[in-house]
């Protein structure tokens, strides 16, 4: 069965009056399949003149407006909503339709109404007795509806339970959500109350959407620093993340909930969640030094994920002169490797010693690891130190002056991370991504064939002079298996196999 059209025309583009000629040959023959025994054919020609701007079958849709069908109906006035103000004959139709018994049917009837003028406020009742039912195909066309019209708590409780409703459509859903977001969006601090009880309900669903919006008020809502506190332990990922960087954006006022943000940043098994954890503590600032100044500084030092080190040192600078204590760790995160954990460590020590600027900078720019030559000409050093660290790999991008390995590793929803290479040094991990299930053993790579792959695939793609971009050790687009690619800029690209024999050359 075709699924019934829900409202979902309000941006359709209004069109001319009905043409004086008659239907088009098409437009008879989708109006001759208006009669059609098979409903799912109805529908589809009802949807179809729509869609194609046929004015001349309004009477037509109009007529389809009584149909057994409710998806017919429901594409009736879905296409009469698309023709705008060629459907002025159907008025007294659409009328009647707002009664109809199929939600759909009435949306779109109510679309189209407002479409061709007839005021919203009209059409209220209509809405309100659509937010009445309990199904929540119904309730959220009336959401939708009412959603600039009716005072927010009266639609929050609707928006929320339809929002996720197990036994609904993907698409209602998807709807109820985008109204919960426009009414607690607008910081109405009316629904505060209603937001902070359901909350504290909230059980193993996301709250995120909820959480940034009550934390969004300014001034703060202290009522929420012990709710959001309490989600902290939540058993849903995103809610704990939403509340860590919740009580961040609150600032000072989330002082209580600093114990709570410690714990979270020592124990939370994403690092997303625990870089929001450092992050809040950040903002919070000074006046939680005390407590926060030795779990950031172990995170600076210790966490495994450079994004959660990094964000800990920024933190650190933001305590100023009270992170006193951390300046030994400060220090030696200076000489990291990643340039974004130096980075927070060099902005970190300007705050919380700014009497050694100088010293700090010169430290900094002398551990920063730098590539000599050309790694297409040589790869002896990354062969020597990149499989101690990432000993298998499902991708190795090769840039002129580093690389990305993207590897098996713990930590992550999809357990991929991305290594870089540069100068000696491999940082990382962070998040990585990709489709190709087969690994490959660096260790039994050989890289020497390298320098040759580059210098033949620009003749090979006709371009002698064109300049590789990018040599990838990977499965290629399809996975088929290990191999090398090579890409010229503005030429294609050229795949070897992993001894170095030519397979097959992409001209762009």
């Amino acid at each position: 069965m075709l699924r019934l059209v829900v409202t979902a025309l309000c941006l359709a583009i209004s069109l001319p009056g009905a043409h004086a000629q008659g239907p088009s040959k098409e437009a008879l023959k989708l109006e001759k399949q208006l009669n059609d025994r098979d409903a799912n054919v109805r529908a589809r020609a009802a949807w179809d003149l729509g869609q194609m701007g046929a004015a001349e079958s309004v009477p037509a849709l109009t007529q389809a407006l009584e149909d057994s069908s409710a998806a017919v109906r429901a594409n009736a006035a879905a296409s009469l909503w698309k023709l705008g103000a060629a459907s002025k004959p159907a008025i007294p139709a659409l009328r009647r339709a707002l009664e109809d018994r199929s939600p759909a049917v009435v949306g779109n009837a109510a679309g189209a109404l407002r479409k061709l003028g007839i005021p919203k406020a009209e059409l209220v009742p209509t809405y309100q007795r659509l937010l009445a039912r309990r199904d929540c195909e119904s309730a959220v066309i009336g959401l939708k509806g009412l959603v600039d019209e009716a005072p927010p708590a009266e639609l929050f409780e609707v928006a929320w339970e339809c929002a996720e409703a197990p036994d609904t459509d993907s698409d209602t859903r998807r709807d109820a959500r985008e109204a919960l977001r426009k009414l607690v969006g607008r910081r109405d601090r009316v629904l505060v109350p209603q937001i902070l009880a359901t909350l504290e309900r909230l059980g193993g669903r996301d709250g995120s959407d909820l959480i940034s919006a009550v934390a969004a008020h300014d001034p703060a809502v202290k009522e929420a620093v012990p709710v959001l506190a309490d989600l902290l332990d939540s058993g849903n990922e995103s809610t704990r993340k939403s509340a860590a960087s919740g009580l961040g954006r609150m600032g000072v006022t989330a002082l209580p909930a600093a114990p709570r943000l410690v714990g979270t940043l020592q124990s939370a098994s994403d690092p997303e969640t625990r870089v929001a954890a450092a992050e809040a503590l950040g903002r919070i600032g000074p006046k939680c030094a005390s407590t926060a100044v030795p779990a950031l500084a172990k995170a600076a030092k210790d966490d495994p994920w450079p994004k959660v080190r990094s964000t800990s040192l920024t933190a650190l600078g933001e305590m100023g002169p009270a992170a006193k204590e951390a300046i030994p760790v400060l220090r030696e995160a200076l000489k990291d490797p990643d340039g974004w954990i130096s980075m927070a460590a060099r902005n970190a020590l300007f705050r919380v010693d700014p009497d050694k600027g100088e010293e700090v900078a010169a430290i900094a720019d002398a551990a920063r690891p730098v590539q000599e030559g050309s790694l297409y000409d040589d790869l002896s050093q990354l062969k020597a130190v990149l499989p101690g660290r990432v000993p298998e790999v499902w991708e190795l991008n090769i840039y002129d002056k580093f690389a990305f390995a993207t590897a098996p590793c713990a930590g992550t929803g999809g357990e991929r991370c991305r290594f870089k290479y540069e100068g000696g040094a491999v940082t990382g991990p962070d998040e990585g991504s990709g489709d190709c299930e087969k690994r490959i053993a660096l260790a039994k790579v050989d890289f020497s064939v390298v320098p040759g792959l580059v210098k033949q695939a620009p003749s090979l793609l006709g371009s002698p002079s064109g300049k590789v971009e990018l040599v990838s050790l990977s499965g290629g687009v399809f996975c088929k298996g290990p191999g090398w690619y090579v890409h010229v800029k503005d030429a294609g690209m050229v795949e070897f196999k992993l001894n170095g024999k030519v397979d097959k050359v992409r001209k762009f």
